[in-house]
């Protein structure tokens, strides 16, 4: 089921505002030094706030009716997510578009952007049988092996539990996702050698993108190549979708778990606030569920936001790239042969290609 576009308000998370103000920039006629982008640099709420109103009306959104628009729209996602870094403070930029006045002002252009003729699927439930892995090892590596997700599970959460560590008297940072990633220590290289516990994260496949992921990841590493392994689940999976901060709040109002020692430091700086932090308990949620999505309109409405529980308690979601599934369970299987996918950035334009589309001279 698709959810409704209408009640997606882009303007309400960070990176939905970031997007917005991409899409400006990049439909601006002068797009490669639109007054946009200069004053993003600037980071000045003032200026930022008199740009949009004295620049938006060049800029034609009737563009965006065009399904070729989803190239455009990814690479302005690509750039908002490239901004997140939940690890320290703020994007200067993020921090100026969180100004009330200018998500107010964004909010007929975020309207405009869900409704997008290319971004029909960013509420799509995630399809189990046309998943792709991405797979950045080298290339002639044996086929990924999706076993021992129960192992990370039991791993991570003695990892993300008890108090911080201090140095010279201050606390030291650690871990800043909620993603159930585990710390792979030396320990358990010796332990498991080359077949370790996989806990796998896939996105789909778009025409021309081999996977979603390729393009939008957070902290990205940057890898010039990557091979796509097309997957599916074994048999019926059950998902919970992530589409809206409510879907994550639900999430941690059943399995909450308390991890304000291993986070305090990363996420207080993100936030500029002083809580206690609660995020899923992931080896809870495996009881339950096989997977959990976060579709686009999910990333760009929740992560990065301080969402509270109470008084004294908030949740965060970080490091959870746009339509990625985290798989809880060992249900996924390959289902093809693997296609190599290698970057190719022009400028601020980011693309990829299968491997046999790659030019002779390309980088």
């Amino acid at each position: 089921m698709i959810s409704d576009s209408s009640d997606i308000a882009l303007e309400t998370g960070p990176r939905g505002r970031r997007l917005c103000w991409m899409v400006l920039d990049r439909l601006h006629p002068e797009s490669d030094s639109s007054p946009f982008w200069r004053a993003l640099l600037n980071d000045d709420s003032d200026e930022m706030l008199n740009v949009l109103n004295t620049s938006r009306p060049a800029i034609d959104l009737n563009a965006l009716s065009d399904p070729q628009s989803e190239e455009l729209l990814l690479n302005c996602v690509a750039d908002s997510v490239d901004s997140a870094r939940y690890w320290q403070d703020p994007d200067d930029g993020d921090m100026a578009l969180a100004d009330p006045r200018l998500a107010t002002a964004l909010a007929p252009i975020a309207a405009r952007v869900a409704a997008a003729a290319g971004a029909v699927w960013w509420s799509e439930p995630m399809h189990p049988s046309s998943q792709v892995f991405v797979d950045r090892r080298e290339v002639g590596d044996a086929p990924p092996s999706f076993q021992g997700a129960h192992v990370v599970l039991s791993v991570w959460r003695d990892q993300v539990t008890g108090p911080g560590k201090r140095h010279k008297g201050q606390w030291m940072g650690g871990p800043w996702w909620s993603t159930p990633v585990w710390s792979i220590l030396a320990s358990d290289m010796a332990r498991y050698g080359e077949t370790l516990p996989l806990l796998a994260r896939t996105t789909r496949s778009r025409p021309n993108l081999g996977a979603v992921e390729l393009l939008l990841e957070e902290d990205r590493v940057g890898a010039p190549a990557a091979l796509c392994w097309p997957v599916r689940a074994q048999d019926q999976v059950r998902v919970f979708e992530i589409d809206r901060p409510d879907n994550w709040l639900q999430l941690v109002e059943r399995y909450g778990i308390d991890v304000t020692g291993k986070r305090m430091v990363q996420w207080s700086a993100a936030t500029g606030l002083e809580r206690r932090w609660v995020i899923p308990d992931w080896s809870s949620v495996a009881e339950d569920y096989d997977a959990v999505h976060l579709t686009l309109n999910g990333y760009l409405t929740t992560s990065g936001r301080a969402l509270g529980l109470d008084s004294d308690s908030a949740t965060f979601l970080a490091g959870w790239n746009p339509d990625e599934s985290y798989w809880l369970s060992d249900v996924l299987e390959l289902n093809g042969s693997p296609v190599l996918w290698v970057s190719q950035e022009h400028g601020r334009a980011r693309e990829w290609r299968p491997a046999h589309e790659v030019p002779r001279n390309a980088s």
